[in-house]
């Protein structure tokens, strides 16, 4: 199959405090903040068979202001500045970074982690399919901040969002899994905890920023690192670590491998995402056969998240006649490079689409 020729995300670098990053986004983003804002309920409601209002969505996300001031005083500073200077309220912008929040949706994405020594070009790394609303795409952008006394980081993501999947100047490189699991209202957004990683010094410094703060949700952070791959297992009462073992590459996709979250699997499988575990099967499958006759090549990962066996639910998705998650697809393919601070993405399915390479800004 021949790939087409896709144009780029838009790209941005910001610079400075949050009051100086959050002017820059809001102003050059400003028409897909507006629109963003007014589609992230309706893109929610689909996902969902209990939808809710706008009142109800900003009751949730005005909930976050106290805790999130407290351990994040800096995003929500960018926050701030970026509703003013584009527009949109402060509880809209909240309700976009709250979303995963309002209630269970069924979301899913591949996510695979390759040590150095295990990849062809001697550098870690990671990637994920992104399969959500493919109406996200047109709306999301590539953006570079270069924050006062923090690592700075790119991450591919809709404008509006403090942070989504990307990679920093300390060599760390963050995909992310919905994962089945219990929550916790009084907890904080997730996307504020990606941020947090993002913009950490070390792996231990990234571990140390989750665990000292209260989390609303269990999710999965898969993490390529300076010293390899590292998955997070995030719940509201914990936080476990999984690393790769003597093949050097991890698999994770929508439902919990830490033997103490194993129970998970059971007590919230109606939230176990579109044949999770045969997906993560064909994942390892895939690598373990790469790892037989060399290392993985980033070619091998892009031919592993082009991988349609399973469908529907493949590794590659593709909008089909299931009736409450058909119309998401694959709408972006990423790997991360941190080592050589770049990062691929294909804009669409990439089967159909060629990978762009993305350079910190």
């Amino acid at each position: 199959m021949s790939l087409g020729t896709n144009s780029r995300f838009p790209e941005l670098t910001v610079a400075g405090s949050p009051i100086d990053m959050r002017r820059q986004i809001g102003e050059h983003f400003r028409s897909q903040i507006v629109e963003l804002s007014d589609l992230v309920l309706d893109r929610f409601n689909k996902g969902t068979t209990q939808p809710i209002s706008w009142e109800r969505a900003e009751q949730v996300a005005r909930r976050s202001f106290g805790r999130v001031e407290e351990m994040f005083p800096g995003p929500l500073d960018e926050l701030r500045g970026t509703a003013e200077s584009s527009g949109v309220s402060l509880e809209r912008l909240m309700v976009l970074n709250a979303r995963n929040m309002l209630g269970d949706t069924s979301e899913g994405c591949t996510s695979i982690m390759v040590s150095s020594e295990d990849s062809g070009s001697g550098k870690g790394f990671a990637g994920q399919n992104w399969d959500n609303d493919p109406a996200m795409g047109p709306l999301s952008a590539v953006v570079t901040r270069k924050g006062e006394r923090v690592s700075s980081f790119t991450s591919w993501m809709q404008p509006g969002l403090v942070a989504y999947m990307g990679f920093n100047s300390a060599g760390i490189g963050i995909c992310m899994n919905a994962l089945n699991g219990p929550s916790d209202p009084a907890g904080l957004p997730w996307y504020f905890f990606v941020r947090s990683i993002l913009e950490s010094s070390s792996s231990e410094a990234a571990v140390s920023a989750v665990e000292s703060s209260p989390r609303a949700l269990t999710a999965n952070a898969a993490m390529i690192t300076t010293e390899g791959p590292l998955n997070l297992e995030i719940t509201p009462d914990s936080v476990e670590s999984i690393r790769a073992e003597s093949d050097g590459v991890l698999v994770h996709t929508n439902h919990c491998v830490h033997p103490s979250l194993e129970s998970n699997n059971s007590e919230y499988g109606d939230r176990i995402y579109g044949q999770s575990f045969d997906r993560r099967n064909r994942g390892q499958a895939i690598l373990a056969q790469n790892m037989t006759i060399g290392k993985v090549t980033l070619d091998h990962a892009k031919t592993l998240l082009s991988d349609h066996d399973g469908f529907p639910t493949s590794i590659c998705r593709h909008p089909n006649d299931e009736p409450t998650t058909g119309w998401q697809r694959s709408v972006i393919s990423i790997i991360l490079e941190p080592g050589d601070n770049r990062m691929h993405v294909s804009n669409g399915n990439p089967c159909e689409n060629s990978y762009e390479t993305y350079y910190a800004g």
